[in-house]
């Protein structure tokens, strides 16, 4: 055990091989700029006559502007074309430094850095990226060897409703080869110029997709699955983040705000050996999602607002996604990471109320529950209380099914029952 803490220790203080290859580039940009201008000092102190008077302090001061002017723009661009060509955090294959770029993973960086990457994944000369954008229609990005563009928003491409169907019936992906069957699908394929696209899905809705000029080998495709997912995640956080500034702005009527919501309703209750869970019609103030984490247990997390403001349900669907995202990423660990992801996000809205949450953990044949705020009651055949404010409580489930009520109205019921054994 001492060996394995002594391994991990002196790992963590050795750099990862992406952070080896980053030191190397920038030793040897820096190494041939030094190299630059002492060449350059000497060339030109040659060709100055040596009785000359200030013959050193000229040479000096030329090199210095030849190094300021010329050289260091020169070693700058190649830099940052050595990065781009041979570096990428989101391709490495060492770990930390993925999970570092991960959180960097904001709308920004899926279009500068995440979008070439997925080209060059692909082995593709150039390729296309449409981006769900706040008003429903679609943004278009191109690449072309190493070019990046933002496509006019008066070039004429469309996604139409089929080809929306299309895309969400092949969230694997889909080649051009599949669409010999259905010419205006085929058509759709021919004007992005792609013999290969991928969606980007999250809860069964669309939020964009990769059109590229090469068909992908498993491998890559693999890679694509996963950015492909998180730049769904992306997006649909920057959207809901765009919704919540403007209502903050405005003020937008409750209607729009329901609309909003709908985009991260209540998530997909999972199918546990054993377990019964039941969802109850809930109001705009709460929100409930189920994830799992870093170790693959299941929790989830009930949020609510306290009152109801025309945009709650925007700001509870936004912090809900922030959650959901970090956990397929597999960054939460438990409890104290949910909670505290959960608190941040809502210190970041500048969030001025109080708000109520229950974290929950679902065991093999118990439930791991911590009760934030008065409103949440845990009960078990109606009366008894099985959990208190601000303790982590361990609920045995062979007394009966727990239910889990806010303000006397059912959210959640959980039953268990032994699975025979076949």
């Amino acid at each position: 055990m001492n060996s394995n803490k002594f391994k991990s220790a002196f790992k963590y203080f050795l750099p990862s091989s992406y952070q080896l290859k980053l030191s190397v580039t920038n030793i040897f940009t820096r190494t041939l700029f030094i190299f630059l201008v002492y060449v350059s000092y000497f060339l030109i102190l040659s060709q100055i006559p040596e009785p000359m008077s200030y013959r050193l302090e000229l040479a000096l001061l030329l090199t210095s502007a030849f190094a300021l002017i010329l050289y260091l723009p020169i070693i700058e661009r190649l830099t940052r074309y050595i990065r781009t060509r041979f570096l990428s955090e989101y391709l490495t294959e060492d770990a930390e430094s993925y999970r570092q770029a991960i959180k960097r993973f904001n709308f920004d960086a899926l279009i500068k850095n995440v979008f070439p990457d997925m080209v060059k994944i692909t082995g593709s000369h150039s390729g296309t990226m449409a981006v769900l954008t706040h008003n429903g229609t679609f943004a278009f990005h191109s690449y072309f060897r190493g070019r990046q563009k933002k496509l006019s928003p008066t070039k004429d491409i469309t996604v139409k409703t089929s080809f929306q169907s299309f895309l969400l019936s092949k969230r694997n992906g889909a080649s051009v080869a599949e669409t010999y069957s259905h010419e205006n699908i085929n058509n759709d394929f021919m004007e992005l110029h792609a013999n290969y696209i991928y969606p980007f899905i999250f809860r069964e809705k669309l939020f964009g997709f990769i059109a590229v000029s090469n068909i992908p080998n498993t491998d890559a495709t693999h890679s694509l699955s996963l950015l492909a997912g998180q730049s769904a995640l992306t997006i649909h956080n920057h959207i809901l983040s765009y919704h919540i500034s403007e209502n903050k702005k405005y003020q937008k009527e409750a209607a729009y705000a329901v609309r909003v919501q709908n985009l991260l309703e209540t998530g997909t209750i999972p199918e546990l050996l054993g377990w019964k869970i039941t969802a109850y019609k809930r109001t705009s103030r709460n929100l409930i999602e189920f994830f799992q984490v870093e170790d693959g247990s299941w929790f989830f997390v009930i949020l609510n607002a306290g009152k109801s403001y025309q945009h709650i349900g925007i700001i509870l669907s936004y912090i809900l996604g922030v959650v959901y995202s970090q956990s397929r990423l597999r960054i939460l660990k438990g409890f104290s990471d949910i909670k505290s992801l959960i608190q941040s996000t809502f210190q970041k809205l500048d969030w001025k109320e109080n708000y109520e949450m229950i974290i929950g953990k679902i065991g093999y044949s118990e439930l791991y529950i911590v009760q934030e705020g008065k409103q949440f009651r845990i009960t078990r055949n109606s009366e008894e209380v099985v959990a208190s404010m601000g303790w982590k409580n361990m609920i045995n489930m062979d007394k009966g099914p727990i239910l889990i009520q806010q303000r006397g109205e059912p959210i959640l019921k959980f039953s268990f029952e032994e699975p025979e054994v076949k």
